[in-house]
């Protein structure tokens, strides 16, 4: 064989070696040239024994006989009949194979059924060049097919119990049974499946299809077994069917028992596309791969193989890279590295490592190189895929350069300021993250030392107990991209924070963070105030009393009038209501007091009980504000007897009320401050971004700042309209619109007559938890419209359209500029301008739809949510 097929050869052996499924092969000379692990285990001989010989004809059979497998190698019909008459048939899924099943009495204690497949493996030229033969043990099923026929007490545990899908079907090919396999295979419950057409709940047909072998018994009245794909049962079944005879000898129906043989059929398939697999896969691959002979030092020796990838990068031909070994394509100073790398790929059987490669013109390259040992006709093998990392590198090393531009303005933020990486468990979940990098401000705020580098969990012991919320937020936004800012009680230092985090990449974030702990001190000692208030007016004493209406006598005053007014409830009862009353409140009381006895009188139930705010005279002259709850009293007629009333001093809930009304405004201007806050933190940090990117020379990464940037001035805007508003909750959004919108086409556009931008938006005032993720979709696709619809001269229009709908709003961002890729799935996309959309989105309940006709149009329609206060 040539080095293709040579290889190919050995891909097949290793694929046949390591498969579950007893398996051999034989040449046209009928020598057995593979026998793989699973054979030598079934059968206790080794390959060693009986490779290179004839002996595989003894191995099943008592006498020498031929397999099918030397039947088929010599085209030999005849024999086939002969030797396996009524017993084979030739395979409905490979071509010119053959396949049957029979008892091997002398195998095993008391003998096996056998079930196997024989099938041609030819050249490129058609010339058989061997025959592979499949055994697969039927005997538990066959047993079970005897022991239904021969063991009634047993027959219905051994019918469910059975793992292949079993029916009984009479001769209209009704379901008379199944077990519980073929019920749950269909996905019904057994009873339900009686007296339902077999090919109806099966094959989902009107008829029985041809290849039904219930077709053919009914005819003859014998045995039969196919084999086909059944959608409903999902994979590749061989099919049996024996009759059910009754005493008259009247075919009365069939016993269906149905074997999964999809693992199967997908190794034989396997077998043959393997190789055609193999080499598409390492031929069009975006890295380069390579395979090496490892040497007995434990090196990787020279190349066995490298794809186009590594030739056309390396500038080597394939010929060249066969009389090279991988110390020639690595650059001198790092060559002292190899030794330790190949030491990891020994111990473990993989490897992965950075390391600089040189071009045949000397040209250097940063690579990423992922390595694997595997065995190879008996020899251990080395694959490496290799990945060019010369964009990373250069990304990394201008952000290392940027870093000692803006450390001065880093040191000096009055903020606390750390960036950190997310580490995430084997679930998938948050578990712990890394100080990168933190500011003066957030030492001096926490109190905490020389923590970069660390973990978390290493720096603040118990927090992850403690402190939960935190590693389940940092998470999130170091996940989506989407910004947060909460308000949080931190344990461990005893404070409490205001913590603004945002995410300049994936599973990375910065959290900026300012000491609270006095304003939320006041806030909480306000509160407890407001507690001990409302307990000293709720236990107050209430004055309860009775007055007849004719007289506005009283007839009943509870002894807490004492503590009221002053007077006893002895001398209370010889007033009248005029006397308790100053003349403003008598004259408010007798004039809504009648209408609102008529009212009742008229049937108006509502007007039984009555608030009124009256102010009541003390003894010593002075006036008591009360509150008085009124309930009309009436006999069993129904006839007015008097009123019964309760009294309540409200001068402490008075004063509280003004006391209230005070914190309000100070709690107002107090939201006013913290608006203020983190519209200035965020401009903060857009400023940083701004200084930063003035180094950045590599065009994608000077991009990407620029948009976290446009990012951060969306979200400030927000702040600042939040801030100058009366409503500190919600913002005039189609005015948020017109700002964000010219503000973006400023920054994107140079030519103000090349590009217009036409705003139709409707004034809707809009919550700030829907704003914040509203206001990021509108800078992403407005940004992304003004940045790629309209490539070097071209000029169009886009436009910009909020409306409302009743409870629905849609917000439309089009142009008539080049669209998107046809390939792009804008809701799977690895761009990072397009996930915040998608995400942002979901988070606010919309849906986003493309409409690619007439350049680019996305719409998003969405219900504003309805948050707590």
């Amino acid at each position: 064989m040539g080095q293709r097929d040579l290889n190919g050869a050995e891909l097949i052996g290793a694929i046949i070696d390591s498969s579950p499924i007893p398996q051999f092969i034989i040449n046209p000379d009928h020598k057995v040239i593979f026998w793989n692990k699973a054979l030598e285990k079934y059968t206790g001989i080794s390959a060693s024994e009986i490779l290179g010989t004839d002996k595989h004809r003894t191995v099943l059979y008592h006498e020498e006989r031929p397999l099918m497998a030397d039947l088929l190698v010599d085209h030999d019909l005849e024999g086939l009949h002969r030797w396996y008459k009524n017993k084979f048939r030739k395979s409905p899924y490979v071509e010119n194979a053959f396949e049957a099943d029979d008892f091997f009495p002398d195998v095993g204690e008391n003998g096996i059924w056998l079930y196997f497949t024989a099938a041609e493996i030819k050249d490129d030229e058609g010339n058989i060049i061997g025959v592979l033969e499949t055994l697969e043990d039927i005997t538990q099923r066959k047993n079970m097919e005897l022991k239904l026929r021969h063991s009634e007490d047993e027959w219905e545990f051994t019918f469910n119990a059975l793992t292949d899908p079993i029916a009984i079907i009479d001769v209209d090919h009704n379901i008379k049974k199944v077990n519980k396999a073929m019920a749950k295979g269909l996905n019904r419950e057994s009873p339900d499946l009686v007296g339902v057409k077999c090919y109806s709940v099966v094959h989902g047909t009107s008829e029985p299809p041809s290849f039904c072998p219930h077709v053919h018994l009914i005819n003859d009245q014998r045995p039969h077994t196919s084999e086909f794909f059944i959608d409903r049962l999902h994979g590749d079944y061989s099919v049996s069917v024996s009759p059910i005879i009754d005493d008259d000898g009247q075919l009365r129906g069939s016993i269906h028992v149905a074997h999964d043989v999809t693992k199967r059929r997908q190794m034989e398939i396997a077998l043959k596309e393997s190789e055609e697999k193999f080499r598409e896969v390492f031929n069009n691959a975006n890295d380069m791969i390579s395979l090496n002979l490892m040497k007995e030092d434990g090196l990787p020796g020279k190349f066995m193989e490298v794809n186009q990838v590594g030739q056309e990068r390396l500038g080597y031909s394939r010929d060249e890279f066969l009389l090279m070994s991988p110390a020639d394509i690595v650059a001198p100073d790092f060559r002292d590295k190899m030794p330790e790398n190949a030491k990891n790929l020994n111990k473990h059987g993989y490897a992965n490592f950075e390391i600089t490669h040189v071009t045949k013109d000397g040209k250097r390259i940063p690579v990423e190189i992922s390595n694997h040992l595997f065995h190879l006709q008996g020899q251990e093998v080395a694959i490496a895929v290799t990945r060019d990392i010369s964009e990373r590198k250069k990304v990394e090393n201008a952000v290392v350069e940027s870093e000692k531009k803006y450390r001065t303005l880093f040191e000096n933020m009055l903020e606390g300021f750390a960036y950190c990486k997310m580490l995430f468990n084997g679930e998938g979940q948050p578990c712990d993250w890394v100080y990168i990098d933190v500011n003066h401000a957030f030492y001096k705020l926490t109190g905490l030392k020389n923590i970069e580098g660390k973990k978390v969990t290493e720096a603040i012991p118990g927090i992850i107990e403690a402190q939960p919320e935190l590693f389940e937020i940092y998470g999130r936004v170091a996940v989506t991209g989407v910004p947060e800012t909460i308000e949080i009680y931190f344990k461990p230092l005893k404070i409490w924070l205001n913590i603004s985090v945002f995410s300049p990449a994936r599973d990375y974030f910065v959290a900026v963070f300012e000491n609270i702990t006095k304003r939320k001190n006041a806030e909480m000692a306000l509160k407890e105030s407001e507690k001990k208030y409302r307990l000293i007016s709720e236990n107050s004493g209430d004055v309860i009393w009775m007055m007849d209406l004719d007289s506005q006598m009283f007839s009943y005053v509870s002894p807490s009038v004492h503590k009221l007014r002053g007077f006893t409830a002895e001398e209370v009862l010889k007033q009248s209501l005029e006397d308790v009353l100053t003349t403003e409140s008598y004259q408010y009381i007798m004039e809504r007091l009648p209408l609102k006895i008529q009212a009742f009188l008229s049937g108006d139930e509502s007007v039984r009980m009555q608030t009124f705010r009256v102010d009541q005279v003390c003894k010593d002259g002075s006036t008591v504000p009360t509150e008085a709850v009124t309930n009309i009293m009436t006999d069993d007629e129904g006839n007015i007897t008097g009123v019964l009333a309760v009294s309540r001093d409200i001068t402490q809930r008075l004063e509280m009320e003004e006391e209230i009304q005070q914190s309000l405004q100070e709690k107002e201007m107090l939201l006013k401050e913290i608006h203020h806050r983190v519209k200035n933190n965020l401009m903060i940090i857009s400023s940083l971004l701004n200084l930063q990117s003035r180094y950045i020379k590599d065009k994608e990464a000077l991009s990407i700042f620029k948009e976290s940037q446009s990012r951060a001035n969306s979200m400030a805007l927000i702040h600042e309209r939040l801030y100058r508003s009366d409503d500190l909750k919600r913002i005039n959004f189609g005015d948020y619109i017109r700002k964000l919108s010219n503000d973006l086409f400023r920054t994107y556009v140079a030519d103000n007559g090349r590009i217009k931008l036409n705003i139709d938006v409707e004034d809707v005032m809009m919550d700030i938890n829907t704003s914040i993720p509203l206001g990021l979709i509108l800078n992403e696709l407005v940004s992304n419209a003004l940045k790629h619809a309209f490539p070097g001269d071209m000029g169009g229009e886009i436009n910009v359209v909020f409306k409302s709908s009743g409870d629905d709003y849609q917000l439309t961002v089009s142009d008539n500029g080049i669209g998107l890729p046809a390939d792009l799935d804008y809701k799977n996309t690895d761009s990072l301008g397009m996930q915040l959309v998608n995400n942002l989105t979901g988070q606010i309940d919309g849906n986003l739809e493309l409409d690619a006709t007439n350049g680019t149009k996305f719409s998003i329609i969405f219900k504003e949510r309805k948050y707590g206060k």
